[in-house]
């Protein structure tokens, strides 16, 4: 059995996003630009992003890529549905090859109507896709509305099995309470304080003065991360293979995680390439931030670059995405691409 199937078996038994929790995931990221300019992402998407897409050919040599790695692949965005034909194209490809995405994900701005919708979906089913992750939230909710969501969730739920629906339970009404939030900004600053984002990219520009701040090295200085595993100070369970969450290649090649920081470029290297030598060996960047976390990259630039230090910092991730946008000037081929930290 190779891994593919191994993978496949798994979402037959449970489900898209139980073995996703189980094998982790690897990503398409098909695009930054995106029809919303969400306040919390760390990737920095927005419609007024450079128009650059993989390509029906590209998309298909990284979803090759990506099933070599034995997680959940998906194909992700930006708004992959912005580009729908080129999509479709893509998984006309993938399909006979034994390629599709176990899932794509999408934040329904799309579904204008049960007719498209259903289309939509039943295009991606027909060529072997097996679910779909939606989101929502009151930072998407800024941009759409609530009903698309819901109909993506009812009908998505009808096409692939409630098992395959890769996204929020919640009641309808309280999807529908999501649109007022944003709008308020005491319940905005609530919102923030009490689901903290990742401070990176719009996320960090956008929220961060909803949040407490800290000295940098502050012991107390909320560490966050993706779940990988930073309680220790450090950022090694973000980058070890066993603990990474999740590997991307994006439409200019870079592979990188979650986010900013590029591991490595194909066809130079691939994810499983990099999960076998060890992401968090990829480069003297990656191993200063898995050795002493977000406040020993710091003090790299720091010490090697002028880096001037913040007085104060709201997490962890911050201070990382501080000094990285720093370095960013040193070593774009590392930090980047430009869109994660355009403003």
């Amino acid at each position: 059995m190779n891994r593919r199937e191994a993978v496949d078996r798994m979402i037959d038994a449970v489900g898209v996003p139980k073995a996703s929790a189980a094998c982790k995931v690897a990503a398409v990221l098909f695009s930054y630009r995106c029809t919303m300019a969400c306040r919390h992402c760390c990737f920095g998407c927005a419609g007024d992003r450079p128009a650059v897409v993989m390509s029906p050919r590209q998309c298909l040599d990284a979803l090759a890529l990506l099933h070599e790695t034995g997680r959940v692949v998906h194909i992700a965005g930006g708004e992959c549905m912005l580009f729908w034909d080129a999509l479709a194209e893509s998984l006309d490809l993938a399909a006979p090859a034994g390629l599709a995405p176990h899932f794509i994900e999408t934040n329904c701005s799309f579904a204008t109507s049960d007719g498209l919708t259903l289309d939509r979906l039943r295009h991606l089913a027909a060529r072997g896709v097996r679910g779909l992750l939606a989101s929502a939230d009151p930072y998407h909710q800024e941009f759409a509305p609530a009903e698309r969501f819901l109909r993506v969730r009812r009908l998505a739920r009808q096409v692939f099995g409630e098992q395959n629906f890769y996204g929020t339970g919640e009641p309808d009404e309280v999807i529908r309470g999501f649109e007022g939030i944003v709008r308020d900004e005491a319940r905005l600053r609530d919102y923030v304080r009490s689901h903290p984002p990742v401070m990176v990219g719009t996320a960090h520009r956008q929220l961060s003065r909803y949040l407490d701040d800290y000295r940098p090295d502050d012991p107390q200085l909320p560490a966050r991360g993706w779940g990988g595993g930073v309680g220790d100070g450090t950022c090694a369970g973000e980058f070890r293979a066993g603990t990474i969450w999740e590997l991307h290649i994006d439409p200019y090649g870079n592979v990188q995680t979650n986010c900013g920081m590029v591991l490595g470029v194909v066809p130079h290297v691939t994810p499983a390439g990099l999960l076998a030598a060890g992401p968090e060996r990829a480069n003297r960047f990656v191993e200063a931030v898995c050795r002493a976390g977000p406040l020993g990259l710091a003090r790299l630039a720091e010490r090697e670059y002028g880096f001037v230090l913040p007085d104060r910092v709201t997490q962890g991730c911050e201070l990382c995405f501080r000094a990285r946008t720093f370095l960013r000037a040193h070593h774009p081929d590392v930090f980047g691409p430009a869109e994660v930290y355009a403003d």
